[in-house]
């Protein structure tokens, strides 16, 4: 019998675990007058509510983020086609609970208006009343141990080869880029910003010592009020891009982890400069989140029991996540936009926005169906100079095949991210128009298979396995294809005996038959 002192050998993966996933509802109420230089209110085109996360912090066991809501109302005065815009800011804190101890934390907040009215009291005076949600997901490491090897008291081990989280690492920063920007020559000055939208493009990436370097180009949009050469109220956009380089402390981190950075646009005011007409001053605020996990690859103990004493085993919580592979494609949405009056004499701009993005799988086609609504606008003048603003929603269903790394979408992750890379238009009819959206999807999909991971082991010394001291071999009925590790299980032997006694190459039975068992001693 095999008394040898029993060992443990132990490794211990990072698991992330999710501590909150909750929403977050906060009423917009602002009752205002317009400022003296603003025109009087006769006529609301459009009244519009944006929402970011300005800031987030984790102290103490609360997580506490900013809401930066704006509300922009496009409207024109009596007896005047100009379109005048009013910006109301509102920003709101919110705090939420988490367990006291949440160690590099991950934090997931989107935010939409989910719905917005906007009623004028006189013409100097409005009513706004609406509501956000915030979605929140915050996921903190979680360390476990588990088993890669054993010695003593006659063990047996069954292992698989596993890569598993052996790091994980976190880090924010909130990124100011001011920039100066100018018209192109063939553009009018500005008379009023109306509108902005920035899409980040992310570039490349380096890890060195302490430090993560991200790149990548902010593509700003924007609309504005103008006079054009004729002397006329009208309407102008204008496209940048400006590039960025930032440098996040990231304490740890080296080439050997796999890196994923989330740039988040915070705010984007572009005003006009105030010397000159055609240059232009660009504040610019990102927030960044990196997240870096340090995989490593071992055997890793997934069950056992000794051919002596009996076993108590205890399975390790968690799953474990393989290295995720990032996806990256595009989809184009279409759809019909008509005025329902009026002919369209010509359309100043488009734009779109993305909600309720979720996720599903297929499972005939093995693959995973990213889903959700876009929503397209349109600022129009008609035939006889009245400006519109013209909206409508498309639905859109895209198909991601599983990376060819993976079995069944069944066993993975996916946690997809949309946004709007640009919209154009066309005119199709006199009384309507097409409009396309660009989409960016973006996903990382990993495996998170379930698996039964030993945390600990005991073996019980005083509690041996009873034995037939009058037989040392039997005789075992075992169907095609069945494990040899449950057979040796079964009747307390090793894999390698009956493997060897069976003159058998493989973990699993050939075909139906009788097998010998040699018994251990």
């Amino acid at each position: 019998m095999d008394t040898m002192e029993f060992k443990l050998e132990r490794q211990t993966f990072c698991a992330g675990q999710t501590v909150l996933d909750t929403s977050v509802e906060q009423s917009v109420e602002k009752d205002f007058v317009l400022p003296d230089y603003c025109a009087d209110i006769f006529r609301i085109l459009k009244c519009e509510v944006d929402t970011r996360v300005m800031s987030q912090t984790i102290n103490g066991g609360k997580l506490t983020f900013e809401l930066g809501v704006s509300a922009r109302v496009l409207y024109c005065s009596e007896g005047d086609s100009k379109v005048n815009c009013i910006v109301q800011k509102m920003n709101y804190t919110k705090s939420l609970d988490l367990t006291d101890n949440c160690p590099s934390p991950s934090v997931f907040i989107t935010s939409r208006c989910d719905y917005v009215n906007c009623r004028v009291i006189s013409p100097r005076r409005l009513d706004i009343r609406g509501a956000v949600t915030s979605r929140v997901r915050v996921v903190c490491e979680k360390k476990q141990s588990i088993i890669t090897g054993a010695s003593g008291c006659s063990i047996q081990l069954k292992k698989q080869l596993l890569t598993y989280p052996a790091k994980r690492l976190t880090a924010d920063k909130r990124v100011t880029v001011i920039e100066q920007l100018e018209l192109a020559p063939d553009k009018p000055p500005v008379t009023q910003v109306i509108r902005t939208d920035c899409f980040i493009e992310p570039a490349e990436q380096k890890m060195i010592a302490g430090k993560l370097v991200t790149k990548g180009d902010a593509h700003l949009t924007m609309l504005y009020t103008c006079v054009d050469s004729s002397g006329e109220d009208t309407i102008s956009a204008m496209k940048f891009t400006v590039p960025f380089s930032q440098i996040i402390d990231v304490d740890g981190i080296d080439e050997s982890f796999e890196a994923s950075v989330r740039i988040t646009p915070s705010s984007c005011e572009i005003m006009p400069a105030a010397d000159s007409q055609t240059s232009l001053e660009c504040e610019l605020v990102m927030l960044v989140s990196c997240e870096a996990v340090r995989y490593e690859t071992a055997d890793v103990v997934t069950d056992a029991y000794s051919t002596c004493y009996e076993c108590d085993l205890k399975t390790a919580d968690g799953s474990l996540e393989s290295v995720p592979i990032a996806i990256e494609q595009n989809k184009v949405v279409t759809a019909a936009v008509k005025c329902p009056d009026e002919n369209i004499q010509c359309v100043y701009d488009s734009w779109a926005s993305v909600d309720n993005t979720g996720v599903r799988i297929d499972d005939e086609q093995n693959a995973f169906v990213i889903s959700g609504n876009v929503k397209f606008s349109l600022l129009a003048k008609t035939e006889n100079g009245t400006p519109v603003f013209l909206e409508t929603q498309e639905p859109f269903e895209h198909t991601v095949a599983l990376p060819e790394q993976f079995d069944t979408a069944a066993s993975c992750i996916c946690e997809p991210s949309v946004c709007v890379k640009g919209c154009e238009y066309r005119i199709t009819q006199p009384d309507s128009a097409d409009v396309t959206a660009e989409l960016v999807i973006r996903a990382d999909i990993s495996s998170s298979a379930a698996k039964q991971l030993l945390s600990d082991i005991t073996v019980k010394t005083d509690s041996p396995k009873k034995r037939d001291d009058g037989c040392a071999v039997k005789l075992c009925y075992c169907s095609e294809q069945d494990d040899i590790w449950d057979i040796a299980k079964k009747y307390s032997t090793s894999v390698t005996a009956i493997m060897e006694e069976n003159e058998l190459d493989t973990g699993s039975t050939a075909h139906s038959g009788m097998l010998l068992i040699p018994l251990m001693n």
